[in-house]
């Protein structure tokens, strides 16, 4: 049995020692901290991007309010959805508006009530004495109390003793309901 280490031992010895310790500043102390620092460039951008979100959703919201501030200072207050089955006092605008006309036919499609905005279809058709008669009463429809929407507008301009306007299309008129229902008949 030998007591003393030779050089070359020796040597090999402090490699090991050097490999030991490498491997275990390695294991214990840069790969635990490196995986901390990767989570937490991570969260940090996460946390901008959640920044950004929140900063561009605060602009767009400052945006609305400005534009409902301007809108409801204006002279004239907006016009607001109708509630659901306002097809009575529809009748009653259409009628005011229509009077005006040589005579007029209105034909009634069926309700959209599957969304919160209903849709109803009214398909009309309508006879003046000129031209500028028919746009006053488009004109008319289109400024209504109620939210529509003019659709298909076609106008024919007779010719003849006679220089009547036909003017057909549909109109739209909105109405809001809180719960959807599903299709409904014609109304």
């Amino acid at each position: 049995m030998r007591r003393q280490l030779t050089t070359r031992e020796w040597m090999l010895l402090a490699l090991l020692g050097v490999i030991l310790l490498v491997s275990g500043y390695m294991l214990l102390f840069y790969i635990p901290q490196t995986t901390e620092r990767d989570r937490c460039i991570g969260e940090t951008e996460a946390c901008r991007t959640e920044i950004e979100a929140a900063r561009l959703r605060l602009e767009e919201k400052r945006r609305m309010e400005r534009e409902l501030e301007a809108l409801f200072s204006a002279e004239t207050p907006p016009l607001s959805i109708a509630d659901y089955d306002n097809l009575q006092p529809v009748m009653f605008e259409l009628n005011s508006i229509l009077a005006s006309t040589a005579d007029y036919s209105l034909s009634f499609s069926t309700v959209d009530a599957s969304q919160a905005i209903v849709r109803r279809s009214i398909s009309m058709s309508f006879t003046t004495g000129s031209y500028e008669s028919a746009k006053a009463v488009l004109q008319q429809l289109h400024d209504s109390a109620f939210r529509c929407m003019l659709d298909s507008v076609n106008i024919s301009i007779g010719q003849g003793e006679r220089d009547t306007v036909l003017v057909s299309g549909s109109i739209v008129f909105f109405e809001y309901q809180a719960e959807p229902r599903p299709s409904e008949g014609a109304a």
